[in-house]
């Protein structure tokens, strides 16, 4: 009965966070897409009788498309800080500066919290702990591997770890979507820069301020969605018996 019910979690947060970033993005692109951009379409069915049905399978569809979104997000953003680091390291010549400048840079990198979290003291004892507890070349584990076998002993912290996990990929999410319409933004710019009268969000004076207000939210999700990551990877290492 426990694994059942463990097995209906798991796919009601995996409805769930699908549903949610695809049906944010449905109701972004409905708040910015100019209306004469989206046409009727009854083609073989009504589709106004399966209005309710058809947005929650669009939803979900749309939720996989903002997730790879996301990670092709985080594969770039981390490339991009690992090339920044090479350049300032290979520039710059006053060594505090530098510090600071990796410091900074460093932090927006995904695995920040695992190379962080490598130097503490926590990690010492729960390779301690499993050493004692008889589990053999623990110091060539990865720290997901001890995770994963700590998590095993304490089912019970799974809720808790879900929970934090659900919460670092909303923000995620949210601050893909942002990402772009910031982008899409970008380019209706552009085309009229260069004067083609195509137009396929609204650039008002307004929602040119609202896009300029998703442009300063967007490192401020991504710092929230890195301590929530970085919160429910430490939560099995708290507590170990």
């Amino acid at each position: 009965m426990g694994d059942i019910i463990s097995s209906l979690k798991e796919f009601i947060w995996d409805i769930i966070g699908y549903l949610i970033p695809g049906f944010l993005l449905i109701l972004m692109f409905n708040f910015i897409i100019v209306p004469g951009l989206i046409w009727d379409n009854n083609f073989l069915f009504n589709w106004e009788l399966f209005m309710p049905s058809l947005i929650v399978v669009l939803s979900y569809c749309l939720g996989f498309v903002v997730y790879s979104l996301t990670i092709f997000k985080v594969r770039n953003q981390d490339i991009i800080v690992d090339f920044l680091k090479r350049k300032f390291d290979s520039n710059l010549n006053n060594e505090r500066a530098k510090q600071r400048f990796n410091s900074y840079i460093g932090s927006k990198h995904s695995r920040y919290w695992e190379l962080s979290f490598l130097k503490s003291s926590t990690i010492e004892s729960a390779k301690t702990f499993l050493k004692n507890e008889g589990y053999e070349n623990v110091d060539q584990m990865k720290i997901n591997e001890m995770r994963n076998i700590l998590m095993s002993r304490n089912p019970e912290m799974d809720d808790k770890v879900y929970t934090f996990m659900f919460r670092s990929s909303v923000f995620d999410h949210v601050s893909t979507i942002l990402m772009l319409v910031c982008f899409i933004a970008l380019v209706q710019l552009t085309l009229f820069w260069i004067g083609t009268e195509i137009q396929i969000i609204k650039i008002e004076k307004s929602y040119l301020v609202l896009y300029f207000i998703f442009l300063g939210l967007i490192p401020l999700l991504g710092n929230s969605k890195r301590m929530f990551r970085s919160i429910s990877q430490r939560i099995p290492f708290s507590n170990l018996n």
